[in-house]
């Protein structure tokens, strides 16, 4: 209790210490399981991802089955570019509960990542069924469609997710650039006009916009729109490179 009071309070070396000695005192203590995790955290957040997987692994074995400690450990692994053992343990979270939405997703991804789509769709599709108001993964199942150019699929999904939440501007961005992968360039400035004219951060909204109508060869419109983010007070590298393509 003394680690959890330090670490809600941001003394993590001293939640450490307390935990280290928690586990001394009582090392079979089946409620050690909530030390391990918390230390897990403590060393996930500081990028110690070895010693963090040994705690969780130390979580797991008091408690096999919990789902929950089985996901923290998936991500961390996925995190860390281990999709082999993230996958292990998201199939296991799976099995015991076919409908986690977390884990389905986590593992679709994984699936996507290596071209595995259809066992992508299947997970995407399954998450879906239980809970249609799921909007990421509605929009990575979208994202999906795109890479397969399957564009009408992947533009059904973009626009209803664009309904739902017309001020997000990834949704902008990934409509336009579904159109642009079908050279419909006219139509990728809509979704991009669209979203900067109802989104709150529109820096993304306007570099994608710069950048199609220097493809589109339209170089003063180009440079007007760069213009207009200077105004907000906006600057970058890549900002700087799309002016020098306006010459």
């Amino acid at each position: 209790e003394e680690g959890t009071r330090q670490l809600e309070k941001g003394e993590a070396e001293a939640a450490i210490k307390s935990y280290n000695e928690a586990l001394e005192l009582e090392p079979e203590n089946r409620r050690n399981e909530y030390v391990y995790a918390n230390l897990a955290t403590i060393y996930q957040k500081r990028g110690a991802t070895k010693k963090a997987e040994e705690m969780y692994t130390k979580a797991l074995s008091l408690n096999p089955s919990s789902t929950k400690l089985m996901q923290l450990r998936g991500n961390l692994y996925l995190d860390g570019g281990d999709s082999k053992k993230a996958l292990n343990d998201y199939d296991r979270i799976i099995e015991k509960e076919p409908f986690n939405e977390e884990a389905l997703y986590y593992r679709a991804y994984i699936f996507a990542q290596a071209k595995e789509h259809e066992k992508a769709y299947t997970d995407y599709y399954k998450i879906l069924s239980a809970n249609p108001d799921n909007d990421k993964a509605r929009f990575a199942l979208a994202l999906l469609y795109g890479k397969e150019y399957k564009n009408e699929e992947a533009l059904l999904l973009i626009d209803n997710l664009i309904d739902k939440h017309p001020h997000t501007a990834e949704y902008y961005l990934a409509g336009s650039e579904i159109e642009k992968a079908r050279k419909q360039y006219e139509l990728a400035i809509v979704f991009l006009d669209e979203g900067i004219e109802k989104c709150d951060d529109t820096n993304q909204l306007y570099l994608s916009k710069a950048e199609l109508l220097i493809k589109m060869k339209k170089r003063e419109e180009a440079r007007n729109t760069l213009d207009k983010l200077a105004q907000k007070g906006y600057y970058s590298a890549q900002m700087n490179s799309l002016y020098k393509k306006c010459r």
